[in-house]
């Protein structure tokens, strides 16, 4: 990260030595702007508020990323979307895309969990069978769901995570700085 980044990160998370008195000592400040230089400023300023005005005591680094994150999905308007939306999708595309075509889906869990069950197959669960079907999609989409979401906070702690998963995760984003600073290949 650039010193510029440090010193934003310093000057998002300085507020918490005015609102906590000596809770934070250097050592202990260095440290949260190492572990929190990842998130853009716009966004963990917003999270330090919000954990000052909800937190009683200082908050932890974990408390100060969730935190981070809500700010960041309620401004961006983005909230994941559940099986049951992904479900509505799929039938859809059966109607729009039929058995002979290829459908593409803007969410990647769904296309994963498409691909894994496999579209022609998809396509020709009889009528009868659908309930059964929606419920294993269903799952399958809940657990692939919690798998990514799971990648994608390893990788933001700079955890090491196979990067090709990550771009067909559809979180490339995540990657773009972390690859060079884990000395990853991509």
């Amino acid at each position: 990260m650039t010193m510029t980044t440090e010193v934003s990160t310093l000057r998002a998370i300085g507020l918490l030595q005015l609102a906590y008195k000596n809770n934070l000592p250097e050592e202990r400040l260095r440290f949260y702007v190492e572990m929190l230089k990842d998130i853009p400023t716009p966004a963990l300023s917003a999270g330090v508020k919000y954990c000052i005005n909800h937190c009683d005591f200082l908050p932890t680094i974990a408390e100060i990323r969730r935190a981070s994150e809500k700010v960041a999905k309620l401004a961006m308007g983005t909230k994941p979307i559940d099986s049951a939306t992904a479900w509505g999708k799929v039938q859809k595309a059966i109607a729009a895309v039929g058995y002979t075509g290829v459908p593409a889906f803007d969410d990647p869990v769904t296309q994963r969990v498409v691909d894994r069950f496999g579209w022609k197959e998809i396509c020709q669960t009889p009528t009868d069978d659908t309930a059964i079907l929606r419920a294993q999609f269903r799952k399958a989409y809940e657990s692939e769901a919690a798998h990514v979401a799971e990648v994608k906070e390893f990788a933001a702690s700079g955890v090491p995570v196979h990067q090709k998963y990550l771009a067909d995760a559809g979180l490339k984003e995540l990657t773009d700085g972390l690859a060079a600073r884990l000395k990853m290949p991509e």
